[in-house]
């Protein structure tokens, strides 16, 4: 029996030999380009808009499969969204919240595992509230979508890669692709995502053609990658641990900032959450506070009347840290471990207090694009109106998911908003 990926290889092929002839008509109403979670969306919510009237939609992706990016996103099992109530899904959004709430309104998680199962992928959620399709293939998740624009009548264009693109007396937009053929359309949707990854086709080169039609974007960055840590050998035996709400001071030359979220600790620095939802804001030289114990000066004083006969190691069992993680912490900053409680001065007590409230740590490298999991940069959002996804700048342009210029955190947010700006993008350029 052949398996999925052959079906949708013959799916996807008996598809493309239909759209490139039907992209000899050289023009179409509305034009995507990426073929992500951003571009499906958007395609897919266009042709329904435009369902019983006459317009076409077609799909340009540069790769031989659309979703390339999305089959490799949380190892190939794909957390696509996150089960929150919308005010608390909101919140996590951070400062892009506000901006982001038209399109998340306007298509939330509930309307997104909707469309997902109408093509037959199942969802679950975890405790945690990440969503997953229920086979934790990303396949059936990407599968679901192309399956969902081609019912909607979209022509999807495979090997599809656009050199340039211009205005068409001041009406339309023209499209000149590397093989040297010309498209044109009314309306265009750019959803060509960021920069990381750039393997997968997501390698930022539509800045250059967007620049050309008003759009002056801020460079790419890496975002929600690790950072490798100076002098780090001590913890290299601490890999795999991970810690609960760790908070943090990231201290720059030019700005510091206080963050918390779930730690991992790395063979070569730090990882989890409140470093991956920061990285777009790291650099090289920047320190790294570690606050490894809250009230630490307190709780060591209790520790030392409650257990004096105690060496220190055994006695700080209440701390919220894992003992080989503690030790290691110690010996990294030359302290004593195995004396007994009661045989340390107010001096000493307060000198590991400083280290358990306070551990300083170098960045000696960031993740770079190639291998971070998202980007930060792009057009800027002051640019594009919140409430439709137009361009402020060049009327009947469009720009949906990564290639905004917004940083979301881990744990489903980044494909649900990119389906989200995406589904309101192409709604709108139907009815704007």
């Amino acid at each position: 029996m052949p398996d999925d990926n052959q079906y949708y290889t013959a799916f996807r092929y008996a598809h493309s030999i239909l759209a490139r002839r039907q992209t000899l008509m050289k023009h179409a109403s509305i034009v995507v380009i990426g073929g992500g979670p951003a571009g499906l969306a958007a395609s897919i919510s266009a042709g329904r808009a435009l369902a019983g009237n006459k317009g076409s939609v077609l799909l340009l992706e540069g790769n031989q499969e659309c979703g390339k990016k999305l089959l490799l996103s949380g190892s190939g099992q794909c957390n696509f969204s996150n089960n929150l109530p919308i005010l608390e899904f909101l919140y996590r959004l951070g400062k892009n919240a506000n901006y982001l709430k038209s399109a998340y309104y306007n298509f939330d998680k509930d309307a997104f595992t909707n469309l997902l199962t109408d093509a037959g992928c199942q969802s679950y959620a975890r405790p945690d509230g990440k969503l997953f399709p229920l086979s934790m293939k990303a396949s059936d998740v990407r599968d679901a979508l192309v399956k969902q624009a081609v019912s909607a009548g979209v022509t999807i264009l495979y090997n599809a890669r656009v050199y340039d693109l211009g205005k068409h007396n001041q009406t339309g937009f023209i499209i000149n692709m590397e093989n040297g053929s010309k498209l044109s359309c009314d309306k265009l949707i750019i959803t060509t995502g960021g920069a990381s990854y750039p393997q997968t086709g997501s390698d930022g080169k539509a800045l250059s053609y967007t620049k050309s039609l008003g759009h002056e974007a801020t460079a790419f960055r890496p975002h929600l990658g690790n950072v490798n840590l100076q002098e780090f050998s001590f913890y290299k035996k601490c890999a795999g641990i991970s810690l609960p709400n760790v908070q943090a001071t990231f201290a720059g030359k030019e700005k510091s900032f206080t963050a918390s979220g779930d730690l991992l600790i790395t063979h070569k620095g730090f990882s989890g959450p409140l470093i991956l939802d920061n990285c777009h804001r790291l650099k090289r030289g920047m320190e790294i506070i570690i606050r490894w114990a809250q009230d630490a000066e307190t709780r060591l004083f209790e520790a030392q009347k409650k257990y004096p006969k105690m060496d220190i190691i055994n006695a700080l069992w209440e701390l919220p840290i894992p003992k080989k993680l503690l030790k290691t912490i110690l010996e990294a900053r030359g302290l004593e471990f195995h004396q007994s409680m009661k045989r340390l001065t107010e001096f000493e007590i307060l000198l590991l207090a400083t280290v358990l409230s306070g551990s300083h740590y170098t960045i000696s490298r960031v993740e770079s694009l190639d291998t971070a999991m998202a980007s930060a940069g792009g057009i800027p959002l002051a640019e594009i109106n919140a409430k439709t996804m137009q361009s402020r700048i060049c009327p009947d342009l469009y720009f949906a998911g990564e290639i905004m210029d917004y940083a979301l955190p881990s744990g489903g947010f980044n494909i649900q908003m990119a389906v989200s700006t995406g589904w309101l993008a192409g709604e709108s350029a139907v009815r704007t």
